[in-house]
């Protein structure tokens, strides 16, 4: 095979890549899914429930150093929850969780929690109340801290008041999702 034809060929495996990962890949789909690019979206649901059980040995209570997982947690509605960072920032403990999905080309269910709007735009209504933590003993947890974003990402923080109450691990209750159905136009 010439350089030429080995150019081409490779300038239409890149192409066909590129294509693959705009329409078929699962940041693709919901890229297409969100802007309503040949898909009809609904909000289904809202304040759709998960809940997520901490291990206690990934809770860092002594050490200050950023702690990276890519923990899938849970699975509903074909949006996988994971816990993507713990940080012991000295007065607190952060912690990060974000989704990734599975989803199908021509319709399906996610979940997301933001509010995708019929003209285009997009809100967020997080709060404080999305947020039920407590241990295994059914012992309440305050929530410090809580952030919404990028994407559907979301976390929160414990202060150290509350570790003695999250040390043997603890549950977390979050209800800031909805629940979206989309179909291919």
């Amino acid at each position: 095979m010439t350089k030429k034809n080995f150019i081409i060929l490779g300038c239409f495996l890149l192409l066909g890549y590129i294509f693959y990962v705009g329409k078929y890949s699962n940041e693709g789909i919901l890229k297409n899914v969100i802007e309503r690019d040949g898909y009809d979206l609904h909000q289904m649901a809202n304040k759709e429930t998960i809940k997520l059980f901490i291990k206690p040995e990934w809770i860092p209570f002594t050490n200050e150093k950023e702690q990276n997982f890519e923990l899938k947690l849970t699975e509903k509605h074909n949006t996988n929850i994971l816990l993507v960072q713990v940080w012991n920032r000295g007065e607190d403990i952060y912690f990060s969780f974000d989704t990734s999905y599975n989803l199908n080309y021509s319709k399906g269910t996610f979940l997301y929690n933001g509010i995708f709007n019929e003209d285009g735009t997009f809100s967020t209504s997080g709060s404080f109340n999305d947020y039920n933590v407590y241990n295994q003993k059914g012992e309440k947890c305050v929530v410090g801290q809580n952030s919404q974003g990028p994407n559907s990402a979301f976390g929160f923080a414990i202060e150290p008041e509350n570790y003695d109450v999250i040390k043997d691990g603890f549950f977390v209750e979050y209800s800031g999702f909805y629940l979206y159905e989309y179909s291919k136009k």
